[in-house]
């Protein structure tokens, strides 16, 4: 069913196996394995895909027939598609990077935000404090 529901979500977007693969950063390979029923993607990537496709985790799971149980949130795909090409692989980069690298992202993030007089989603930023001990900067 799980692989299933994959092929069906991801031929309603239509995207193909690469495409799908490419937008969260896993193989052309694993996708057509789970769609097979070969192989099944770990609890963390059933995750994403739902976030993806903006679906249950149930119903992509088989769990629950109706696709009503669709979330209100915007799926991860159409929040991709407002990001511009910089947007996008910035993304991609932070997702891919390790404790490290994501440590470096987010500081430098808070430095131009504060530099600039952002404040907007400055909370987010420092909700982030999961990763990384950064200094937050002053709110002013």
């Amino acid at each position: 069913m799980l692989g299933q529901r994959i092929s069906e979500l991801r031929k309603s977007t239509k995207l193909s196996q690469a495409d799908l693969g490419a937008e969260l950063n896993f193989t052309q390979q694993a996708i057509a394995k789970w769609e097979k029923g070969v192989a099944e993607p770990n609890a963390e990537n059933i995750v994403r895909l739902a976030n993806f496709f903006g679906v249950t985790t149930d119903y992509l799971l088989g769990l629950s027939g109706d696709i009503a149980n669709k979330t209100d949130l915007p799926s991860e795909k159409e929040q991709s598609e407002k990001l511009s090409g910089a947007e996008k692989a910035l993304l991609r980069n932070f997702r891919n990077s390790d404790t490290e690298g994501k440590e470096a992202i987010l500081g430098r993030a808070l430095l131009v935000s504060s530099n600039q007089g952002l404040t907007d989603g400055l909370e987010d930023l420092e909700a982030s404090s999961e990763l990384t001990n950064l200094p937050m900067p002053s709110k002013t």
